[in-house]
Protein backbone atom coordinates (compact mmCIF):
# COMPACT_ATOMS: atom_id res chain seq x y z
CA UNK A 1 0.00 0.00 0.00
CA UNK A 2 1.19 3.29 -0.97
CA UNK A 3 2.42 5.59 2.04
CA UNK A 4 0.77 9.68 2.20
CA UNK A 5 3.54 11.45 0.49
CA UNK A 6 3.46 9.02 -2.65
CA UNK A 7 -0.64 9.27 -2.43
CA UNK A 8 -0.51 13.29 -2.12
CA UNK A 9 2.18 13.35 -4.76
CA UNK A 10 0.14 11.23 -7.44
CA UNK A 11 -3.86 13.01 -6.38
CA UNK A 12 -2.03 16.62 -7.00
CA UNK A 13 -0.08 15.10 -10.27
CA UNK A 14 -3.98 14.74 -11.11
CA UNK A 15 -4.98 17.55 -10.19
CA UNK A 16 -2.77 19.70 -11.84
CA UNK A 17 -3.25 17.55 -15.50
CA UNK A 18 -7.10 17.87 -15.18
CA UNK A 19 -6.98 21.59 -13.66
CA UNK A 20 -4.61 22.75 -17.11
CA UNK A 21 -6.75 20.17 -19.38
CA UNK A 22 -10.59 22.12 -18.34
CA UNK A 23 -8.98 25.42 -18.38
CA UNK A 24 -7.18 24.75 -21.71
CA UNK A 25 -10.36 23.75 -23.27
CA UNK A 26 -12.36 26.52 -22.27
CA UNK A 27 -10.35 28.53 -24.15
CA UNK A 28 -10.72 26.61 -27.16
CA UNK A 29 -7.46 24.91 -27.50
CA UNK A 30 -7.45 21.50 -28.75
CA UNK A 31 -6.08 18.93 -26.26
CA UNK A 32 -6.29 15.98 -25.30
CA UNK A 33 -5.54 14.63 -21.70
CA UNK A 34 -4.21 11.15 -22.54
CA UNK A 35 -5.73 8.39 -20.11
CA UNK A 36 -3.39 5.58 -19.67
CA UNK A 37 -2.43 3.64 -16.76
CA UNK A 38 -0.67 6.26 -15.34
CA UNK A 39 -3.37 8.86 -15.36
CA UNK A 40 -5.99 6.11 -14.33
CA UNK A 41 -3.10 5.33 -11.07
CA UNK A 42 -3.09 9.06 -10.67
CA UNK A 43 -6.59 9.50 -10.47
CA UNK A 44 -7.30 6.47 -8.26
CA UNK A 45 -5.09 8.17 -5.75
CA UNK A 46 -7.08 11.67 -6.36
CA UNK A 47 -10.19 10.08 -5.78
CA UNK A 48 -8.84 8.38 -2.42
CA UNK A 49 -7.76 11.43 -0.60
CA UNK A 50 -10.86 13.22 0.97
CA UNK A 51 -13.12 16.29 -0.56
CA UNK A 52 -11.72 19.12 1.28
CA UNK A 53 -8.14 17.47 0.45
CA UNK A 54 -9.16 17.59 -3.18
CA UNK A 55 -11.06 20.95 -2.80
CA UNK A 56 -6.96 22.17 -2.16
CA UNK A 57 -5.44 20.26 -4.78
CA UNK A 58 -7.57 21.72 -7.55
CA UNK A 59 -7.12 24.84 -5.95
CA UNK A 60 -3.19 25.16 -5.31
CA UNK A 61 -2.94 23.55 -9.25
CA UNK A 62 -5.75 26.34 -11.16
CA UNK A 63 -3.47 28.85 -8.43
CA UNK A 64 -0.41 28.17 -11.22
CA UNK A 65 -2.15 28.43 -14.28
CA UNK A 66 -2.18 32.16 -15.02
CA UNK A 67 1.62 32.01 -14.35
CA UNK A 68 2.67 29.13 -16.98
CA UNK A 69 0.19 29.99 -19.42
CA UNK A 70 1.65 33.55 -19.64
CA UNK A 71 5.05 31.62 -19.53
CA UNK A 72 4.60 29.08 -22.59
CA UNK A 73 3.10 30.61 -25.69
CA UNK A 74 2.75 26.37 -26.92
CA UNK A 75 0.27 26.21 -23.95
CA UNK A 76 -1.60 28.91 -25.32
CA UNK A 77 -1.53 27.90 -28.84
CA UNK A 78 -5.08 26.85 -30.44
CA UNK A 79 -4.13 24.51 -32.88
CA UNK A 80 -6.69 22.03 -34.75
CA UNK A 81 -8.07 18.66 -34.49
CA UNK A 82 -4.63 17.91 -36.57
CA UNK A 83 -2.60 19.92 -34.47
CA UNK A 84 -3.26 18.51 -30.99
CA UNK A 85 -1.73 19.71 -27.41
CA UNK A 86 -1.38 16.47 -25.61
CA UNK A 87 -1.42 15.89 -21.90
CA UNK A 88 0.23 13.00 -20.07
CA UNK A 89 0.65 12.08 -16.69
CA UNK A 90 4.07 9.94 -16.46
CA UNK A 91 4.74 6.82 -15.57
CA UNK A 92 6.63 5.91 -11.92
CA UNK A 93 9.74 4.52 -13.73
CA UNK A 94 10.02 7.81 -15.49
CA UNK A 95 12.75 9.09 -13.16
CA UNK A 96 14.76 5.88 -13.62
CA UNK A 97 15.40 7.61 -17.33
CA UNK A 98 16.54 10.84 -16.19
CA UNK A 99 13.14 12.19 -16.29
CA UNK A 100 11.63 13.91 -13.30
CA UNK A 101 8.61 15.55 -15.20
CA UNK A 102 5.62 14.82 -13.34
CA UNK A 103 2.80 15.98 -16.19
CA UNK A 104 4.18 16.58 -19.77
CA UNK A 105 2.76 18.83 -22.22
CA UNK A 106 3.35 17.95 -26.08
CA UNK A 107 2.48 18.70 -29.52
CA UNK A 108 3.74 17.08 -32.30
CA UNK A 109 3.36 19.68 -35.20
CA UNK A 110 5.56 21.49 -35.11
CA UNK A 111 7.45 19.74 -32.36
CA UNK A 112 6.86 21.34 -28.52
CA UNK A 113 7.13 20.11 -25.09
CA UNK A 114 7.21 21.37 -21.72
CA UNK A 115 6.95 19.43 -18.38
CA UNK A 116 6.09 19.84 -14.57
CA UNK A 117 7.56 18.29 -11.38
CA UNK A 118 4.63 18.13 -8.85
CA UNK A 119 5.81 18.16 -5.34
CA UNK A 120 3.26 18.12 -2.48
CA UNK A 121 4.95 19.29 1.10
CA UNK A 122 7.66 17.70 -0.39
CA UNK A 123 10.87 19.25 -2.15
CA UNK A 124 13.18 16.39 -2.32
CA UNK A 125 14.84 15.62 -5.75
CA UNK A 126 16.04 11.84 -5.24
CA UNK A 127 15.87 9.59 -2.64
CA UNK A 128 18.67 7.51 -3.86
CA UNK A 129 20.05 4.45 -1.82
CA UNK A 130 23.29 3.18 -0.98
CA UNK A 131 24.39 -0.72 0.15
CA UNK A 132 26.84 -3.10 -0.25
CA UNK A 133 25.90 -4.14 -4.28
CA UNK A 134 24.63 0.00 -5.13
CA UNK A 135 27.68 1.50 -7.36
CA UNK A 136 26.61 5.21 -6.88
CA UNK A 137 29.88 6.56 -8.69
CA UNK A 138 28.51 4.19 -11.84
CA UNK A 139 24.62 5.06 -11.69
CA UNK A 140 25.39 8.79 -10.94
CA UNK A 141 27.97 9.45 -13.33
CA UNK A 142 28.75 6.09 -15.50
CA UNK A 143 32.51 6.05 -13.12
CA UNK A 144 32.81 2.78 -11.17
CA UNK A 145 33.45 3.37 -7.60
CA UNK A 146 36.93 2.46 -6.42
CA UNK A 147 37.88 -0.81 -4.25
CA UNK A 148 38.96 1.10 -1.49
CA UNK A 149 35.28 2.70 -1.22
CA UNK A 150 33.87 -1.16 -0.93
CA UNK A 151 36.40 -1.62 1.34
CA UNK A 152 35.49 1.04 3.47
CA UNK A 153 31.29 0.45 3.41
CA UNK A 154 32.07 -3.64 3.91
CA UNK A 155 31.87 -3.56 7.58
CA UNK A 156 29.37 -0.92 7.62
CA UNK A 157 26.53 -3.56 5.97
CA UNK A 158 28.03 -6.92 7.02
CA UNK A 159 27.15 -5.64 10.40
CA UNK A 160 23.76 -4.22 9.77
CA UNK A 161 22.89 -7.81 7.66
CA UNK A 162 24.35 -9.42 11.08
CA UNK A 163 21.62 -6.85 13.13
CA UNK A 164 18.38 -7.77 10.27
CA UNK A 165 19.06 -11.66 10.91
CA UNK A 166 18.91 -10.74 14.15
CA UNK A 167 15.72 -9.23 13.75
CA UNK A 168 16.80 -6.18 15.33
CA UNK A 169 14.86 -2.44 15.17
CA UNK A 170 17.10 0.27 14.25
CA UNK A 171 15.89 1.84 17.57
CA UNK A 172 17.49 -1.41 19.18
CA UNK A 173 20.59 -0.16 17.78
CA UNK A 174 20.70 2.85 19.74
CA UNK A 175 23.72 5.52 19.59
CA UNK A 176 25.30 2.63 16.98
CA UNK A 177 23.48 3.60 14.28
CA UNK A 178 25.25 7.00 14.14
CA UNK A 179 28.09 5.53 15.44
CA UNK A 180 28.34 2.57 13.41
CA UNK A 181 26.33 3.19 10.33
CA UNK A 182 25.46 6.61 9.57
CA UNK A 183 29.25 8.49 10.10
CA UNK A 184 31.21 6.11 8.51
CA UNK A 185 28.93 5.52 5.63
CA UNK A 186 29.04 9.23 5.40
CA UNK A 187 32.42 9.77 5.55
CA UNK A 188 33.00 6.88 2.86
CA UNK A 189 30.63 8.38 0.49
CA UNK A 190 32.24 11.82 0.91
CA UNK A 191 35.64 10.60 0.54
CA UNK A 192 34.75 8.35 -3.04
CA UNK A 193 32.56 11.53 -4.28
CA UNK A 194 35.51 13.59 -4.09
CA UNK A 195 37.86 10.94 -5.64
CA UNK A 196 36.23 10.38 -8.17
CA UNK A 197 35.44 14.58 -9.06
CA UNK A 198 39.26 14.63 -8.23
CA UNK A 199 40.12 12.09 -11.26
CA UNK A 200 37.41 13.24 -13.88
CA UNK A 201 35.55 16.03 -15.53
CA UNK A 202 32.42 17.93 -14.97
CA UNK A 203 31.64 16.20 -12.31
CA UNK A 204 29.98 19.07 -10.96
CA UNK A 205 27.36 19.11 -13.72
CA UNK A 206 26.88 15.40 -13.70
CA UNK A 207 25.57 15.86 -10.31
CA UNK A 208 23.03 18.33 -11.17
CA UNK A 209 21.88 16.44 -14.00
CA UNK A 210 21.26 13.30 -12.22
CA UNK A 211 19.47 15.00 -9.51
CA UNK A 212 17.08 17.09 -11.48
CA UNK A 213 17.13 15.33 -14.96
CA UNK A 214 18.12 15.69 -18.34
CA UNK A 215 14.85 17.62 -19.71
CA UNK A 216 14.24 21.30 -18.62
CA UNK A 217 11.23 21.69 -16.49
CA UNK A 218 8.89 23.73 -14.21
CA UNK A 219 8.91 22.44 -10.68
CA UNK A 220 5.90 23.57 -8.89
CA UNK A 221 5.53 22.83 -5.13
CA UNK A 222 2.46 23.20 -3.08
CA UNK A 223 3.58 23.87 0.45
CA UNK A 224 0.92 24.22 2.89
CA UNK A 225 3.07 24.77 6.25
CA UNK A 226 3.87 28.31 4.51
CA UNK A 227 0.46 28.82 2.61
CA UNK A 228 2.24 29.06 -0.64
CA UNK A 229 2.63 27.65 -4.25
CA UNK A 230 5.76 27.84 -5.72
CA UNK A 231 6.87 27.85 -9.34
CA UNK A 232 10.59 27.53 -10.42
CA UNK A 233 11.67 27.00 -13.67
CA UNK A 234 14.77 24.86 -14.75
CA UNK A 235 15.66 26.25 -17.51
CA UNK A 236 18.94 24.31 -18.32
CA UNK A 237 18.67 23.55 -21.63
CA UNK A 238 16.80 26.72 -23.14
CA UNK A 239 14.19 24.71 -23.71
CA UNK A 240 11.40 26.57 -21.65
CA UNK A 241 9.69 29.82 -22.71
CA UNK A 242 9.86 29.14 -26.73
CA UNK A 243 7.17 31.07 -28.53
CA UNK A 244 4.97 28.79 -30.93
CA UNK A 245 3.91 29.87 -33.81
CA UNK A 246 2.45 33.43 -34.07
CA UNK A 247 2.44 33.35 -29.66
CA UNK A 248 5.25 34.77 -28.03
CA UNK A 249 5.87 34.84 -24.27
CA UNK A 250 5.11 37.50 -21.84
CA UNK A 251 8.50 37.44 -19.91
CA UNK A 252 11.81 36.02 -20.59
CA UNK A 253 12.91 33.39 -18.48
CA UNK A 254 16.72 32.97 -17.93
CA UNK A 255 18.63 30.16 -19.18
CA UNK A 256 20.71 29.15 -15.72
CA UNK A 257 24.00 27.54 -16.02
CA UNK A 258 25.25 24.51 -14.51
CA UNK A 259 28.26 24.48 -11.77
CA UNK A 260 31.93 23.86 -12.76
CA UNK A 261 33.77 22.95 -9.20
CA UNK A 262 32.86 22.08 -5.72
CA UNK A 263 33.42 24.78 -3.36
CA UNK A 264 32.71 22.71 -0.05
CA UNK A 265 31.43 19.70 0.82
CA UNK A 266 31.11 18.68 4.69
CA UNK A 267 29.23 17.75 7.54
CA UNK A 268 26.28 19.78 8.18
CA UNK A 269 27.22 21.45 12.09
CA UNK A 270 25.76 19.27 14.53
CA UNK A 271 24.55 16.78 12.46
CA UNK A 272 25.19 13.04 12.70
CA UNK A 273 22.99 12.23 9.14
CA UNK A 274 23.76 15.31 6.79
CA UNK A 275 26.17 16.10 4.47
CA UNK A 276 26.16 19.78 2.51
CA UNK A 277 27.96 20.23 -0.81
CA UNK A 278 28.45 24.01 -2.17
CA UNK A 279 28.90 24.26 -5.83
CA UNK A 280 29.68 27.62 -7.96
CA UNK A 281 26.78 28.95 -9.46
CA UNK A 282 24.59 29.33 -6.30
CA UNK A 283 24.20 25.61 -6.37
CA UNK A 284 23.98 23.81 -2.78
CA UNK A 285 22.80 20.40 -1.95
CA UNK A 286 21.93 18.39 1.26
CA UNK A 287 22.58 14.67 1.60
CA UNK A 288 20.22 13.11 4.74
CA UNK A 289 21.04 9.28 5.20
CA UNK A 290 18.09 8.02 7.07
CA UNK A 291 16.57 4.26 7.25
CA UNK A 292 13.35 4.06 5.22
CA UNK A 293 12.17 0.99 7.64
CA UNK A 294 11.50 0.30 11.37
CA UNK A 295 13.58 -2.70 11.07
CA UNK A 296 17.35 -2.62 9.95
CA UNK A 297 17.29 -2.93 6.35
CA UNK A 298 20.97 -3.70 4.42
CA UNK A 299 20.43 -0.08 2.48
CA UNK A 300 19.76 3.13 3.88
CA UNK A 301 18.09 5.75 1.68
CA UNK A 302 19.51 9.29 0.81
CA UNK A 303 16.54 12.20 1.09
CA UNK A 304 18.86 14.44 -1.33
CA UNK A 305 17.37 18.53 -1.41
CA UNK A 306 18.32 21.29 -3.18
CA UNK A 307 19.04 23.96 -0.50
CA UNK A 308 20.64 26.62 -3.31
CA UNK A 309 19.86 27.29 -6.78
CA UNK A 310 21.18 30.00 -9.84
CA UNK A 311 20.13 33.17 -7.85
CA UNK A 312 18.67 33.84 -11.46
CA UNK A 313 16.63 30.74 -11.64
CA UNK A 314 12.79 32.15 -12.23
CA UNK A 315 11.35 31.55 -8.97
CA UNK A 316 7.10 33.22 -8.39
CA UNK A 317 5.55 32.75 -4.85
CA UNK A 318 1.96 32.33 -5.02
CA UNK A 319 -0.15 32.70 -2.02
CA UNK A 320 -3.32 30.00 -0.84
CA UNK A 321 -6.15 31.20 0.61
CA UNK A 322 -6.85 30.40 4.06
CA UNK A 323 -10.69 28.96 3.19
CA UNK A 324 -11.90 27.66 -0.18
CA UNK A 325 -14.85 28.02 -1.34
Amino acid sequence: MAGTQVRNGKAFEYALATAYGSYLQEQGIFLTVVEDDAYRNAQSFYNSVSFVERKRFDYCAALTIETLVKLEPGLRHIGSNTQMLNIYISPDDAGEHSDVRDIIFKRTNPCWEIGFSAKNNNDAVKHSRLSSVLDFGKSWFGIPCSATYWQEIKPIFEYLKTQKESDKTWEDLGNDKQKLVYMPLLRAFRKELLNINANNSNIPQQLIRYLIGQYAFYKIIKDDNNNTVIIKAFNINGELNKPYGSEKTKFKIPKINLPTRIVEFELKPNSDNTLHIIMDGGWEISFRIHNASTKVETSLKFDIQLLGNPPILFTQYLFQEDEIN
